[in-house]
């Protein structure tokens, strides 16, 4: 088997690259000290297709495959790893969903504008009692004559105040508890209100925001995938979500590169062992 990138990886992990060291490089530094969300650097990434690199041309990506997406990611978040969250979540959590749950008119009318960034999107699903336990979330849909009324409230909402698409979970079914009974949405920017944005130790350069849905009036096409099947939706986004998490992080890539630059200069360097309790490292002089 071979592993090695094709030309056309290699290509757009080289795009990514140049592009990072000439947008983000220079700027990522004060982004980080003034929590600036630097929405203008999402418009030339998608002059270039960034933005939508794994998402099929016919609804306006570049067609590429899901490891090109990754390699974009791993080169983003070696600049600036806010800039590679808010991409991560724009792609994996948003765009990708409607093309895996969607129906072929929720594909043509909600994905084109994300692949080609003209919209930021997000995922909403955790609650302030519903974080780890998504299934215990509180926030409820209630079918009406021509849709859905929806009123709840979400927190730790990546790109919750720039996004113009969110794919939000409601509880469609009161009466049955956990998963079963929730559904996925997909709402505008008109149908939430940003509350608050979160202060953190890091990502400055990427926005998490407390969202609230107060009473939203949706058509019946807003609901994703099936009726009381949203859970579906969410942990199957999340476990796609997780290989570019993995991305943002890796080595020799990713958020870790430059760490592992610094230490590799370091006196010390690190041997590892495998233990009854997992890995341990042994320093030992360089």
């Amino acid at each position: 088997m071979d592993f090695d990138l094709t030309q056309d990886q290699r290509e757009i992990q080289a795009l990514t690259r140049d592009f990072a060291r000439a947008e983000i490089d220079p700027h990522a530094a004060r982004w980080d000290r003034e929590q600036h969300f630097p929405r203008e650097l999402f418009g030339k990434l998608a002059e270039l297709g960034l933005m939508g690199v794994c998402v099929p041309e016919e609804y306006g990506g570049a067609g590429a495959d899901f490891l090109s997406y990754v390699l974009v990611l791993e080169e983003l978040s070696r600049a600036d790893a806010g800039v590679g969250v808010t991409v991560a979540v724009h792609t994996s959590a948003a765009t990708l969903p409607i093309l895996a749950y969607g129906t072929d008119e929720q594909m043509s009318r909600f994905v084109p504008p994300l692949a080609r960034g003209e919209q930021l999107g997000a995922f909403a699903l955790t609650e302030a009692e519903a974080g780890s336990d998504a299934g215990a979330l509180r926030t409820r849909a209630e079918a009406a004559t021509d849709g859905w009324t929806i009123t709840g409230a979400k927190q730790w909402i990546t790109n919750g105040r720039h996004a113009g698409t969110f794919i939000l979970f409601a509880r469609t079914d009161p009466e049955v508890a956990g998963a079963r009974g929730v559904s996925a949405f997909i709402l505008d920017a008109e149908h939430v209100r940003v509350t608050r944005d979160e202060e953190k130790l890091g990502l400055n350069s990427s926005v998490t925001s407390d969202i609230v849905v107060e009473g939203a009036q949706v058509g019946r096409d807003r609901l994703l995938h099936e009726q009381n099947r949203g859970f579906r939706v969410a942990m199957g986004t999340l476990d796609g979500g997780r290989i570019g998490i993995g991305a943002q992080s890796g080595v020799p890539s990713g958020i870790a590169s430059p760490t592992s630059r610094r230490s590799s200069t370091s006196s010390q360097t690190c041997r590892w062992r495998s233990t009854p309790r997992g890995c341990s490292c042994t320093a030992r002089p360089g």
